[in-house]
């Protein structure tokens, strides 16, 4: 194979998310109307909760609505609404693909739809693709991001590495990527730096993104507050109940 049909063989099998077998809702959606939002990567499934301005919740990659079941709940149980959806490609959501460029669009679609949104509360992957929708004019009163990665994570790649699979490739496969998400090669969430209040939280011990990167998003955002703790790892940390009450206290 060429270095392109190589470096598109290997973005094929990291890039592309990858459905859990059976879709799950968060516990205080069930009885909650799911809505369908049309948009260029495919139609996208989202739910309200309450009633007024609304926490908008932006999941990670291969993750889905159900993340943020504590968080719904404990919004609710202080009358405040939310609004949670399922990216492109995940959960109930169609499409096959999710590049951040165009899932930060979804995300002002669904803002649009199902709006006012007062707040968002991101975790992982969530937060570039807050960060692209924030350089294209969207904007909330407060933000949260939870184990937040500054850009593309290198440890998506690593294993290619480990696999004996040639630098030369996953160089090639970075390129491919950032050409067919529209992105820039050197976006930083750092380098968004919107003056909007934000928290930003990370666990020291986080496998997945180093948790130096919110110390450098909490630098580079002027209005910004590093929370970190330890012991949470990468998911655990957005259904912590300390972590829960830290947020809901930040945005309400």
């Amino acid at each position: 194979m060429s270095l392109d049909e190589q470096a598109r063989a290997l973005l094929n099998e990291v890039m592309m998310p990858k459905r859990r077998a059976r879709q799950r809702i968060a516990e205080p959606l069930r009885d909650a109307r799911q809505i369908e939002i049309e948009t260029p990567l495919g139609k996208i499934a989202a739910w309200r909760l309450g009633e007024g301005p609304a926490v908008l919740l932006v999941h990670g990659w291969q993750d889905d609505n159900s993340l943020w079941s504590p968080l719904i709940q404990s919004l609710a149980d202080i009358g405040v609404a939310s609004v949670a959806f399922d990216l492109p490609g995940h959960g109930f959501s169609s499409g096959e693909v999710c590049p951040p460029v165009g899932a930060a669009a979804v995300l002002q679609a669904v803002a649009r739809e199902l709006g006012p949104i007062d707040a968002v509360v991101t975790h992982s992957f969530g937060g570039p693709v807050t960060g692209f929708a924030l350089m294209n004019g969207f904007s909330a009163r407060r933000i949260v991001l939870i184990a937040a990665p500054r850009g593309r994570n290198k440890r998506w790649f690593d294993f290619a590495e480990e696999r004996g699979i040639s630098a030369d490739v996953v160089h090639r496969a970075r390129e491919l990527y950032a050409i067919d998400a529209g992105l820039h090669a050197d976006f930083d969430l750092a380098a968004v730096a919107p003056a909007t209040e934000t928290l930003i939280l990370h666990s020291m011990d986080d496998d997945a993104v180093e948790w130096e990167n919110g110390q450098a998003i909490a630098d580079g955002w002027p209005s910004a507050e590093l929370v970190l703790c330890d012991g949470l790892g990468h998911r655990m940390i957005a259904q912590d109940r300390g972590v829960i009450e830290r947020v809901v206290q930040f945005v309400a």
